[in-house]
């Protein structure tokens, strides 16, 4: 599906070749590079999905995660969009130059075209790009994609082989299959919310979108499992997954912990049932968290603090015995964390070997020097924009590591170019847009 030719500065780029050659597309595109990391160049290996080519018609997290992922990896992710203002996450600020914070957090590396799948040509055109995709990945809610037309029957029908994949909120099964939902709604429904914050009187969800990206991830692997599958036997299949099981997936210790005391778990602040001292501290200019989760840890952890009585009192002889005694434990402990700044106690922690951490801002975060170590932001010039930091993937792979390789999309930036890759003539392109079936850029 795809040939690779030289790019300017001895770097690559992938050009589809099922209906266009490079210069049909330069010509439709003069700015479309895809242009992969020079350490791509040193291995001599393209990434690891080159040649794969993903229709993407989801929308906000949980969707655009998923893709994200295959699109660092290498595969071209057409993004596939509503014409009346794209995927909702370009409204989700806070804003910058007209670019949303969520949706620039997961599209990088993506190509964008809008059109309205609600016409008829619109879901012709949807087919029609589907017959040279690999994967068609959608999260409409329950039924929604089979009044479009585009079920996973009619997409086979273009394409037999493709992998199809779906994700809803609540699965394809049962009494709430087609009933919407979201990341904090179903934290609440999966329990989640019942084991997070300090008490059952304030109920609080995880900060960051654990069910959404969560079950991203969990997608993306189900395609990756599924495109290897297709590789032994040439068959393609269904990849079904929702935010409900993520959110069950997640809980499994909680769910394991019910059934063995027969007690719900309540919510434990930054506290954790299993160990102790295993939670967060005040210190003199912020806080710091630290996690003792065996006996030795302990040890150390008293002889750093100059062993105060603690190794000696019956109390706390043993884990199961201080999370019994968890409340006077953390309360002296408490009592000398707040009397030295953040900088001392993780200096001093660390010198012997106590699992210790500052508890951080977002911008201390961005400043973290681990965080350069592993060069784990990769910058990227937003269009119409300055530069901005963005996560790559939390893996490395020494021969081909997976890289972000362009900046967001605009809404419809590369309509043309996927119009003529997919066979459209100049007139059929200027048709469709006169018909209010596609938005070009």
């Amino acid at each position: 599906m795809f040939e690779i030719t030289a790019a300017p500065m001895a770097r690559y780029s992938y050009v589809p070749s099922a209906h266009a050659t490079s210069s049909s597309i330069h010509k439709a595109n003069p700015t479309l590079f895809v242009v992969f990391h020079i350490c791509d160049i040193f291995s001599g290996l393209p990434p690891p999905l080159a040649g794969i080519r993903v229709l993407d018609l989801t929308t906000i997290v949980a969707g655009p995660t998923t893709s994200m992922i295959l699109a660092d990896l290498g595969a071209d992710v057409v993004k596939l969009e509503r014409i009346d203002g794209g995927d909702d996450a370009r409204n989700m600020g806070p804003y910058r130059d007209g670019w949303g914070a969520y949706f620039v957090a997961v599209n990088r590396g993506k190509r964008s075209i809008a059109a309205d799948i609600t016409k008829p040509a619109g879901r012709d055109l949807a087919l029609r790009l589907a017959q040279n995709a690999d994967v068609f990945l959608e999260n409409f809610r329950g039924g929604k994609i089979a009044a479009l037309g585009l079920d996973e029957p009619r997409v086979r029908e273009h394409n037999p082989n493709i992998i199809y994949a779906s994700l809803s909120a609540y699965g394809t099964r049962g009494p709430d299959a087609l009933k919407p939902g979201f990341d904090a709604l179903i934290q609440g429904r999966t329990g989640i919310v019942s084991v997070t914050g300090s008490g059952p009187s304030a109920p609080t969800r995880a900060g960051v979108s654990v069910i959404d990206m969560g079950a991203g991830m969990w997608m993306a692997m189900g395609i990756l499992a599924a495109l290897i599958e297709r590789q032994k036997t040439g068959q393609g299949q269904r990849v079904d997954g929702s935010l409900y099981q993520t959110g069950i997936m997640a809980m499994a210790y909680y769910l394991v912990y019910r059934q063995f005391t027969g007690v719900d778990p309540v919510p434990q602040g930054s506290t954790h049932s299993a160990f102790a001292p295993y939670c967060a501290f005040h210190t003199a200019d912020g806080g710091i968290m630290v996690g003792c989760s065996n006996d030795r840890l302990f040890q150390r952890l008293c002889t750093a603090l100059g062993d105060p009585g603690w190794l000696q009192d019956p109390r706390f002889a043993n884990n199961v015995l201080r999370v019994q005694n968890r409340s006077a434990l953390e309360g002296g402990l408490q009592a000398v964390f707040k009397q030295q700044p953040t900088a001392h106690w993780t200096a001093l922690l660390d010198h012997h070997d106590v699992p210790v951490s500052a508890i951080q801002t977002a911008g201390q975060v961005l400043d973290d020097p681990q965080l350069t170590a592993l060069e784990q932001l990769q910058s990227v010039r937003l269009n119409g924009s300055g530069e901005i930091a963005i996560p790559r993937l939390p893996f490395d792979l020494s021969q081909t590591p997976p890289q972000i390789t362009a900046p967001p999309p605009r809404l419809g930036e590369h309509g043309r170019c996927i119009l003529v890759e997919a066979g459209y003539t100049d007139a059929e392109i200027e048709q469709l847009v006169c018909d209010g079936v596609c938005k070009l850029a």
